[in-house]
């Protein structure tokens, strides 16, 4: 399928951010040419007329103003994997294809829907940084999320782990072998004096904080 006018422009935007992301300068003589795309050098052109980046023997680099809509592109595409992937449970085969389609029809307010449903998720599934949006900054509960901290679910909740937070490494190790880790089935037992979990046939106690390090969705 062709795309549109306006998908052209954010992709080569999006590209540009994440090849900075990855620390490399962005050349449009090593962009992809797709059958289906129009050209990037021309797509290029339109994106400086319209003053969202600047061109200079080649190289491209933002302005601030394609900064910020590059920015809104990948944040978008990226809590389009989390929902696939988290909610949705797709399988690894359709995830970009699915991100990819709804990173560019997401309105803002139902961006920010999706994202405070996620519980403000961290990072994409691939544990790439996801950008924040206003409802992280202001931690919004407009919508009631269904991902949430581990220590929001009442005692005899059973969840699967969805992703974690930790603010140590060693606290990721030690959850890892526990079997604490996403996609895992647990039961949270009891919450005080420290948070209980059935892991299988092992129970784990862990601190109140590290529960709310841990973010999870409610099964039956």
């Amino acid at each position: 399928m062709e795309k549109t006018h306006r998908e052209a422009l954010e992709d080569l935007l999006e590209a540009v951010w994440l090849r900075r992301e990855a620390g490399r300068q962005f050349a449009l003589a090593r962009h992809p040419v797709r059958q289906e795309s129009p050209d990037p050098a021309e797509v290029a052109r339109r994106l400086a007329d319209e003053g969202l980046l600047v061109v200079a023997e080649g190289r491209v680099e933002l302005t601030a103003t394609g900064e910020a809509l590059a920015e809104s592109v990948v944040r978008r595409h990226r809590l389009a994997e989390r929902l696939y992937t988290d909610l949705l449970q797709g399988d690894a085969a359709g995830q970009q294809s699915f991100a990819c389609r709804f990173e560019h029809i997401l309105s803002e307010e139902v961006t920010a829907a999706v994202c405070t449903l996620l519980g403000h998720p961290p990072t994409c599934p691939h544990g790439r940084r996801i950008p924040q949006g206003d409802c992280c900054r202001r931690a919004s509960r407009e919508v009631l999320p269904v991902v949430r901290p581990l220590s929001e679910f009442p005692p005899g909740a059973s969840v699967r782990i969805v992703f974690l937070t930790p603010s140590f490494h060693q606290r990721l190790d030690r959850l890892s072998s526990f079997g604490v880790l996403p996609g895992a089935i647990v039961r949270l037992h009891q919450k005080h004096p420290a948070c209980v979990l059935r892991v299988g046939a092992t129970e784990v106690a862990i601190e109140r904080e590290v529960a709310g390090e841990i973010y999870a969705i409610g099964v039956d």
